[in-house]
C-alpha cells in the first residue's frame, strides 16, 4: 500500500477528531514556545549560537538538534491544515537558522558546530552517542515534509546535504559511521529523500548503511553485537531497536528483499507476542542486563529501557518510554503498508488508543516520558526514574500520581515525537493499494 500525499485527509472524525484538532490548536504552537524560549528549551537558541547570530554555549542534550526537528515536522504538518501565519513564521524562522548554522558539507550538530566555531575544536562522531546521525535523519524527515506540504526546497535541500555527508562517510569512514548508528532515524531519513528526489543514490545510501552495520561490532544496547541478518529476538534500547528496524522496513519496501522482510515478520513477531505490554509499551526493564552478550559477568552490557526476556513485563517499574511505543508504529506502519496485513493495523490502533494518549494530558501540553501500567509510593526501593516531573522531591499528596505529566521534559525527545504523530493520525488512517489512485 502507499500513503496519501500532503492535504489528501483533512480531519480525523469520531474519537480521534477532538484529538487531532487540539494537537493542532494547543500542543504544536505550546511547544515552539518552549523550544524557541532561551530561558527552557535553548533549541532554537543553540542553532543561533552555531550560526554565529549570538555569543553562547550549547544547552540541552546532544540530540536537541532532532527534538526540534520532529517538532518542525509537526509544525509543518499544522500548517499545512490551519495556514496560521503565526506559526508560520516560526517555521520559516527555524528553517533559516537550520541552513545558516549548517556546514557547507552538509553536517550539522550544534554542539560541535559551536565547539568548531569558537575554538576550532574538530570532534565530530568522536562519541557514538552524541546521536549526530539520529539528528540528521530527521532533519531529512523534516526536509521532505516540509517539502511536501509547502512546496520549498530550502529544507529538503538541508537534508540533501546531510544525506551526502552521510554519503562521503560511507566512502572514507566506514568506522564512524558503523559506530555512531545509534537510535537510527538516518536511514529512514535517507529512504525518505529517496522517494521525495526520485534520486536512486539515496536508495544505494540505505543499503550501504546497513551493508556497513553487518560488518560492526558491538553490543545488544544499540543491536549491533550481531549482524543484523542473523537476529533471532529483540533485544536492547526499545527505541534504538525500533527505529532500526522501521528503517529496514523503508528499505524493504523498496526494493522487495525478501529475506529482510522474513527477518522483520520473525523479530516483530518475538517483540508483540513476548516483550511489550498490553498497552503497546515497550522497553520495559530500566536496566535491563544483556546476559547473552558476553562471557564474562564484567563484560555483560547494562541496556537502559530494554527489551529483556520473554514475558518479563514488570506493571509498576516498567519504564516504557513514550519515543519506544511510537517507534513501534513507525516499525508497524512500515511493515502494514509493505504486507498489508491486519495485524499491524491492530497494535497501531493499540498503541494509539492507550501509550501515546496516556503519554499526552487532556490539556495537550504536558507530557510522560515513562508509561509505568500501575503507580504507587512508598517503595521498599528507589525507582531509577521515579518521575520525569523536574520536580524534586515528587509532590506528596494531593497530587494523586509519583509520575505527573509536565509540560517542560529535561529529557525532551518524547513530546516532539509525541506531537508529530497526532499531527500525522490523518496519514495513519488511510492508505491505498499499489497502482490505485486515491
Amino acid at each position: 500500500m502507499s500513503s496519501l500525499p500532503a492535504g489528501a485527509v483533512s480531519r480525523v472524525g469520531g474519537h480521534w477528531g477532538p484529538v487531532h484538532r487540539r494537537t493542532l490548536d494547543t500542543t504544536v504552537p505550546t511547544m515552539a514556545g518552549l523550544l524557541f524560549d532561551p530561558a527552557v528549551g535553548h533549541a532554537y537558541e543553540n542553532f543561533r549560537v552555531a550560526a554565529g547570530d549570538v555569543d553562547g554555549a550549547h544547552m540541552g542534550p546532544p540530540f536537541m538538534d532532532g527534538d526540534f526537528y520532529k517538532w518542525l515536522e509537526a509544525a509543518t504538518v499544522a500548517f499545512g491544515v490551519t495556514a496560521d501565519a503565526e506559526l508560520g513564521h516560526l517555521i520559516e524562522k527555524a528553517v533559516d537558522v537550520i541552513t545558516r548554522a549548517q556546514r557547507a558539507d552538509g553536517y550539522l550538530h550544534t554542539p560541535t558546530n559551536i565547539s568548531q566555531r569558537q575554538s576550532g575544536t574538530m570532534n565530530e562522531l568522536d562519541d557514538r552517542v552524541s546521536f549526530e546521525t539520529y539528528n540528521l535523519g530527521h532533519l531529512m524527515t523534516a526536509g521532505c515534509v516540509h517539502h511536501r506540504v509547502t512546496g520549498s526546497r530550502t529544507l529538503l535541500d538541508a537534508g540533501i546535504r546531510a544525506a551526502d555527508y552521510l554519503r562521503r562517510l560511507v566512502e572514507d569512514r566506514t568506522d564512524l559511521i558503523a559506530r555512531s548508528a545509534i537510535c537510527p532515524s538516518h536511514y529512514m531519513g535517507v529512504v525518505e529523500l529517496y522517494r521525495t528526489t526520485g534520486d536512486p543514490g539515496y536508495l544505494r545510501l540505505a543499503t550501504d548503511l546497513l551493508a556497513i552495520r553487518e560488518r560492526f561490532v558491538g553490543g545488544d544496547d544499540n543491536q549491533d553485537r550481531l549482524p543484523l541478518r542473523e537476529q533471532r529476538t529483540v533485544a536492547g534500547h526499545a527505541v534504538r531497536a525500533n527505529y532500526l528496524y522501521a528503517g529496514v522496513a523503508d528499505v524493504v519496501a523498496e526494493t522487495g528483499d525478501r529475506d529482510l522482510l522474513e527477518l522483520l515478520e520473525h523479530l516483530w513477531s518475538d517483540a508483540v507476542n513476548t516483550k511489550i505490554h498490553l498497552t503497546g509499551g515497550c522497553g520495559a526493564l530500566y536496566d535491563g542486563a544483556s546476559p547473552d552478550g558476553a562471557p564474562e559477568q564484567s563484560e555483560i552490557t547494562r541496556v537502559h529501557q530494554a527489551y529483556g526476556r520473554p514475558y518479563q513485563l514488570p506493571n509498576q517499574t516498567a519504564h516504557n518510554e513514550s519515543c519506544a511505543a511510537i517507534g513501534m508504529v513507525l516499525w508497524s506502519w512500515r511493515m502494514l503498508l509493505v504486507t498489508g496485513d491486519g495485524k499491524y493495523a491492530d497494535l497501531i490502533e493499540r498503541i494509539l488508543h492507550n501509550s501515546l494518549l496516556g503519554s499526552i494530558g487532556a490539556d495537550a501540553k504536558s507530557y510522560f516520558y515513562t508509561n509505568p501500567l500501575r503507580q504507587a509510593r512508598d517503595l521498599p526501593y528507589p525507582l531509577r526514574r521515579a518521575g520525569d516531573t523536574a520536580i524534586n522531591p515528587v509532590p506528596d499528596p494531593p497530587a494523586s500520581d509519583a509520575r505527573l505529566r509536565q509540560e517542560w521534559l529535561s529529557c525532551f525527545c518524547c513530546p516532539p515525537n509525541i506531537a508529530r504523530t497526532l499531527a500525522e493520525m490523518p496519514y495513519l488512517a488511510y492508505a491505498t493499494a499499489v497502482g490505485t489512485p486515491w
